[in-house]
């Protein structure tokens, strides 16, 4: 929105009927958050129930603090450019102890998260982190939020898991969260994952994607999936995952057919009704995943990625693939007809809501 544009919103606009606020000041947008300052007196907003703040400086951030008690919010999203750990800090006490907020996201230092002071009665249910955030922090959340039932990591990093669970697991068994996606972006073990789920009974939708390749092939293993679910998460009627690892140059190592086995038995095709694909790549690559796709980003490869062997766990090896993303990168001006070899057929569809094209 241009500067004209909000001086035009704000004849027309009367803040006491405004609900719902996002304001960025990303590059195409700088000062967008400081002109709405200027265009506006924050305590007028008096029926607003979602602020969402987009690469807010602290200095517009001390601006918000001073009203932002007087807002019943339900839905808050911060990311900020600078770091004042205490500016941040003060601000989400400020925000989460009236116990109104149900909704968070936060992109930011997974630092100020481990400082705030979680009210004991805090009745938040969905919580988004942005940045890296390792088992430390996801351990202290959990314990200090039992209303939870939504968590959202987009970025998240192993550290040293033995240690972190000693001091956590008897505080979180008692968990209802319903709904776990981790965007990994570390090696992690089969033994990590399972020990941390193995405290979330009443998971119905799990999301893991692999974002750099895995080298514990046990993470690939359908039927100690199959075998951990039923034991452990017998309420998970949804389960999506992306798991890549490199080929081995020895006699152990897996083919895609090896790989997709495991995931043909009626616990995953008749019970679950859970679709798995696995495809051999150009460079040595295997990648394992659930159909639909659902990533952050998706990047469709271009020759160099060719894919020499695909299969799928079920009876129609040329079903179609959908894609669902929030921002696609295509190469368009490497992709032929070549690109992926005859004998594999893939029929992609795209459901996105930004298209980059990288020329």
């Amino acid at each position: 929105m241009s500067k004209s544009d909000l001086l035009l919103v704000a004849r027309i606009i009367d803040p006491k009927n405004v609900i719902s606020i996002m304001l960025s000041d990303e590059m195409e947008m700088s000062g967008q958050i400081r002109s709405f300052l200027f265009h506006f007196r924050i305590d007028q907003f008096i029926r607003l129930r979602s602020l969402i703040l987009m690469n807010v400086e602290d200095e517009d951030l001390d601006k918000f603090q001073k009203h932002i008690m007087k807002y019943p919010l339900t839905t808050f999203s911060i990311s900020h450019r600078y770091y004042g750990i205490d500016n941040i800090r003060s601000l989400l006490s400020s925000i989460i102890s009236p116990n109104h907020l149900r909704k968070f996201k936060f992109e930011g230092s997974n630092n100020i998260l481990n400082e705030i002071q979680w009210p004991i009665s805090c009745r938040l249910e969905h919580l988004t982190i942005g940045y890296e955030c390792n088992w430390n922090t996801v351990y202290s959340i959990l314990s200090h939020l039992p209303c939870l039932r939504t968590l959202i990591l987009q970025d998240f990093y192993n550290n040293q898991f033995d240690e972190i669970i000693v001091t956590y697991a008897h505080i979180i068994q008692s968990s209802h969260l319903t709904s776990l996606s981790l965007n990994i972006s570390s090696e992690i073990t089969i033994n990590d994952i399972e020990s941390f789920l193995s405290l979330l009974p009443m998971l119905t939708h799990l999301r893991l994607i692999g974002q750099t390749p895995f080298t514990d092939t046990l993470l690939f293993d359908g039927s100690r999936w199959e075998n951990f679910i039923q034991t452990k998460l017998l309420l998970l009627n949804k389960f999506e995952f992306w798991f890549t690892c490199y080929a081995l140059d020895n006699q152990d190592c897996p083919t895609v057919e090896s790989l997709i086995v495991p995931f043909r038995t009626p616990f995953w095709l008749e019970l679950k009704h859970w679709f798995v694909k696995c495809d051999y790549e150009y460079n040595r690559k295997f990648h394992l995943y659930s159909i639909p796709i659902f990533q952050d980003n998706f990047y469709y490869p271009h020759r160099g990625a060719t894919i020499l062997h695909s299969t799928l766990n079920t009876v129609d090896n040329h079903a179609t693939i959908i894609v669902n993303v929030h921002r696609l990168s295509l190469e368009l001006s490497r992709i032929t007809d070549e690109s992926i070899q005859q004998h594999v057929r893939m029929t992609l569809y795209f459901q996105i809501d930004y298209f980059f094209s990288n020329k």
